[in-house]
């Protein structure tokens, strides 16, 4: 299962689940098991929120986004170019220190 998080400009973040070969129902079957609300692209306003809520599934591909849209904003053609950086959240041994 893989955690997709947009950082926006705002100081918020989207969230989105997704899982390869699965609909956005199953996913929301899946959380609720685990006792999760889930829609897609829900609103967060800390990547610790994030990480809280959805511990239970223990996603195995997390990334933060940054979508950059300065070039547009200053006269520049638009890159389009969204920028992924894998976050370790749920690994054996982070897990294992937090617990610690």
């Amino acid at each position: 299962m893989e955690l997709a998080i947009e950082a926006c400009e705002g100081g918020f973040y989207i969230a989105k689940l997704s899982e390869s070969d699965r609909s956005e129902k199953w996913l929301r079957s899946i959380c609720q098991k685990h006792g999760l609300m889930y829609k897609a692209n829900m609103r967060f306003y800390s990547l610790s929120h994030i990480r809280e809520y959805f511990e239970p599934l223990l996603p195995t591909d997390v990334w933060l986004e940054h979508n950059h849209a300065y070039d547009e904003m200053i006269g520049l053609p638009s890159a389009g170019s969204i920028h992924r950086q894998p976050l370790h959240w749920y690994s054996v041994s982070s897990l294992s220190q937090k617990r610690a």
